[in-house]
């Protein structure tokens, strides 16, 4: 992780560098100003000055520090995230789905209530043409009746 701080005094970057060394996850830091990075040089007792973004090491950095209340991996927490969103999408589908099922459902039902309406309709048909044929058979009867009178 790294870490940066603005500052505006020598105190201030001192004051940094304390903060800094004391925590082993910082493994570089920065101080600030609009144009310059300051660092902390402990062997000189002052600091660095540079010119635009420089980071500066961390010397009590330790790649193995663990904060408290934070896993060893960074990626477990990360991962547990994306395991919750693709536990929420995969409940999104199953309502997708199931709201789908529901639909083909009807929709069946409609189906198959048109295919007996569409049956019923043929029987009435059929029924219509034998009463006809019937009808037919009698006028014929009845002029042949009608003709030998």
């Amino acid at each position: 992780m790294n870490y940066q701080e603005k500052v505006s005094t020598r105190a201030d970057v001192r004051a940094l560098y304390e903060r800094v060394i004391a925590n082993p996850a910082i493994r570089r830091y920065r101080g600030y100003t609009e144009s310059k990075s300051y660092g902390w040089d402990c062997a000189a007792e002052d600091y660095i000055k540079k010119d635009g973004e420089v980071w500066f090491e961390n010397p009590a950095y330790d790649p193995a520090f663990v904060p408290e209340g934070v896993s060893k991996s960074g990626d477990a927490e990360l991962l547990d995230e994306q395991l919750a969103e693709k536990e929420q999408e995969i409940a999104d589908l199953e309502a997708d789905i199931a709201d789908l099922q529901e639909q083909n459902e009807a929709l069946e039902l409609r189906a198959a209530d048109a295919e007996a309406r569409a049956k019923a309709a043929e029987n009435e048909r059929d029924e219509a043409k034998e009463a006809l044929i019937e009808l037919r058979r009698a006028l014929v009867l009845v002029g042949e009746l009608a003709g030998t009178k």
